[in-house]
């Protein structure tokens, strides 16, 4: 089986895709970890026409998921993710220092026969600053997937994220995954278009797009520290657009070392009960991760 042959799915945006064989044969068992780091540079921050100075973003995520077959037909996930975005910031603006999430990752996959599968997932936990957690901090983003083998070379996918906390509670549609040529494939599903090519069993190069970000609750008393008391304990909403490229080399047989560069094409902060909303302007970014499955 070529690797376009198998199904990667992608859960919020998520570093960590589970593989799933896409010739309707059973599902097996499998562990993936994932560790990844990222940067995106100095750009200005602006409220409106007010000019607030630079912002910068470190990223960083650490994920291990589990694939536990039940029959030939159905399958469960479940796993953990920390994710941690750190920003610098003037001290006068509205932008906390942190944002975290930590989130169990609860998902199953159904296939409904030789050409079809469904598949559903849940992540549950604290998406917060993480300066005083209470129940307001607790979210569950979900995610679901319609995935239809046409053949080998063409595969259809209907993809929704649901995420009530969010500036855009729901992000999805119809997209397509089609292998070109036996080294070139299209990848049109968001939150990751991409062109890939082969370069070798080893290496793999790629240009596209990404969508990154989530939602989460500041403290009680952020806005008042900023000169803002209407953001205290409000959600704010943090979203990137990339454009770039990299490649995938394979380490061992089972660890896969990625690398990504490129241009932060718009960068903001969007506060959901209070309306207001930060933008940045573009930036450079980079970024790595380790992966292992097993």
């Amino acid at each position: 089986m070529n690797a376009f042959a198998r199904i990667r799915m992608v859960v919020l945006a998520a570093a960590l895709h589970p593989f799933i064989a896409g010739n309707g044969a059973a599902p097996v068992a499998s562990t993936s970890s994932t560790a990844e780091f990222g940067y995106a540079g100095d750009s200005g921050l602006s409220q409106g026409s007010v000019r607030l100075g630079q912002v910068d973003t470190r990223f960083t995520r650490v994920r291990h998921v589990r694939s536990i077959p039940v029959n030939r037909r159905y399958s469960w996930r479940i796993g953990g993710e920390w994710e941690r975005l750190g920003f610098g910031v003037p001290a006068a603006a509205p932008v906390p220092n942190t944002l975290q999430s930590v989130q169990l990752h609860l998902g199953n996959t159904w296939f409904i026969n030789g050409k079809t599968f469904l598949q559903f997932a849940v992540n549950p936990g604290i998406y917060s600053d993480f300066e005083d957690v209470d129940f307001g901090d607790l979210n569950a983003p979900m995610s679901a997937r319609l995935i239809y083998l046409q053949s080998t070379n063409v595969q259809w996918v209907a993809a929704f994220i649901g995420n009530l906390k969010s500036e855009l509670p729901v992000v999805g549609g119809v997209g397509l995954r089609w292998r070109i040529a036996p080294e070139w494939a299209l990848d049109l599903i968001l939150p990751r278009p991409q062109m890939r090519h082969e370069l070798s069993d080893r290496l793999m190069i790629h240009l596209g797009g990404e969508m990154r970000g989530g939602a989460f609750r500041v403290a009680e008393g952020f806005g008042t520290r900023t000169g803002l008391p209407r953001l205290n304990d409000d959600d704010v909403t943090y979203r990137e657009f990339r454009v770039g490229g990299g490649f995938r080399w394979k380490l061992r047989k089972k660890i896969t070392a990625m690398v990504d560069g490129g241009w932060v094409i718009d960068r903001r902060f969007k506060f959901e009960n209070s309306r207001l909303q930060l933008n940045g302007e573009g930036a450079p970014f980079f970024q790595f991760a380790l992966n292992a499955s097993y």
